[in-house]
């Protein structure tokens, strides 16, 4: 009897499927976010940019040309530079939008989307988030076929703690990445899931993704994404209960080679490189690294989570003189913050701080903090562990707090270890506070 081998299913023809993304904002009228958020003549005209971003958009491109009148852009520009001082980077931002929405054969889209990108980016460095986001959207309709532009929504988005938008965006973006043979963003796109499974506790779903974009790194030559990945996949290693160190500390050292000693991500390897051993208990070695970092950190929410982390391993090194200075740090940098990005993670941090100086009221009032902002803003991790701090800051003994409190003796330092007896370890700790020492900050 003859056998007859089956034909291999032939490759569809349809068109790729682009998933859209979540675009809709509980607000009474379009850009009432941004007036809300500004409250400020520069709020109007940002009010009016997007407003006019979203008009352009809305309209098929052949009939853009008639949309605008040079004279009412005109006007605009007037008013901007009459209310914007004449080396305020927003006003050549929007300047540049009013010069691309003019009746002229040159505006494009992807200018266009440079320029919300642009904006959005300087709103996030002034701590507008909503704003941030709403210019980041603008961005992504006016090019909506290119995947960095949808990448960024993502991005925002994860980092206001809006997570269905930001799947949403994630989702888009690796579609158009995938359509469009644009693998850095392909790459981007699967590591922007990853995190977002890692925040629902999802290790594995994270780390096959993070497989995906590592392979993908590898196979199409896009050495940017590389690190990004191995980086990503050691912190999915250090945090997965019965974690092998030896293997983790290996993909932060591929992580570490594929970065380079002056990459801007550098500061971050270190950070989470000395968390890994602050949670394995090697304060020690952690402290130092911390401090390295700190210099490399002038934006106040990533400052303040490195001032957590400097003041929870100084405790647990017995350094309560470095423990008092790194609290009151993350007061001041918290009053400006109040219930924003990453507050739950850094009195989290205090609190594990507080735990080990033996402080009971520290204790309380940090993770009490803790528990609220990360039910704000529903980030059920921080939260859980607020609550076990609380629930392990009540089962304290007298004894306990008295022989851990702030007269407890210091420890002595550890003496420098001779090269011979330097571990993996070791060797690691110091080439990323040698690196961080030796590059300049960027002002």
């Amino acid at each position: 009897m003859k056998l007859v081998r089956p034909k291999r299913a032939r490759r569809s023809s349809r068109p790729w499927v682009i998933p859209p993304g979540l675009l809709v904002l509980p607000e009474p009228f379009e850009g009432f976010q941004v007036l809300d958020e500004t409250r400020s003549e520069l709020g109007v005209l940002l009010w009016q940019s997007l407003r006019d971003v979203d008009l352009w958009a809305a309209t098929p491109p052949e009939a853009r040309p008639d949309l605008f009148t040079p004279n009412a852009l005109g006007i605009r520009r007037l008013r901007i530079a009459a209310e914007l001082a004449a080396d305020s980077p927003i006003r050549l931002l929007l300047e540049g939008i009013s010069e691309v929405l003019s009746p002229s054969p040159g505006a494009g889209d992807t200018q266009l989307s440079e320029l919300c990108e642009s904006v959005s980016r300087w709103a996030s460095d002034m701590e507008w988030p909503r704003t941030a986001l709403a210019f980041a959207q603008r961005s992504a309709l006016a090019a909506p076929e290119m995947a960095g532009p949808a990448y960024l929504v993502a991005l925002v988005a994860r980092r206001s703690a809006d997570y269905r938008r930001s799947e949403t965006w994630f989702r888009r973006a690796l579609a158009l990445a995938r359509r469009n043979q644009d693998w850095k963003y392909y790459g981007l796109a699967h590591m922007g899931l990853a995190n977002l499974h890692m925040q629902r506790g999802d290790a594995p779903s994270a780390r096959a993704r993070l497989l995906r974009a590592l392979r993908a790194a590898r196979r199409y030559g896009v050495w940017s994404v590389r690190p990004f990945a191995l980086h990503d996949l050691f912190c999915i290693a250090a945090t997965a209960s019965g974690t092998n160190g030896e293997q983790a500390e290996a993909y932060a050292r591929a992580a570490y080679r594929g970065y380079g000693r002056r990459h801007p991500r550098l500061p971050a390897l270190a950070h989470d490189v000395a968390w890994f051993w602050m949670l394995r208990h090697d304060f020690e070695r952690a402290l130092p690294v911390f401090r390295a970092v700190l210099r490399h950190v002038p934006r106040p929410t990533e400052r303040m989570v490195v001032l957590s982390n400097v003041a929870r391993a100084a405790a647990g090194a017995g350094d309560l003189h470095g423990f008092e200075s790194a609290w009151k740090d993350v007061w001041r940098l918290r009053e400006t913050r109040t219930d924003g990005e990453r507050v739950a993670e850094a009195m989290v941090n205090l609190a594990h701080g507080a735990l080990a100086a033996g402080d009971l009221t520290r204790l309380e009032m940090a993770a009490s903090h803790a528990v609220r902002v990360a039910t704000l803003r529903d980030e059920a991790q921080h939260r859980m562990a607020a609550e076990d701090l609380l629930a392990r800051g009540k089962g304290m003994t007298p004894r306990r707090r008295r022989g851990r409190g702030r007269g407890a003796r210091q420890r002595p330092p550890l003496p420098p270890l001779r090269p011979a007896e330097a571990s993996p370890a070791d060797r690691l700790a110091s080439a990323l506070v040698q690196a961080l020492q030796e590059v300049p900050v960027e002002p």
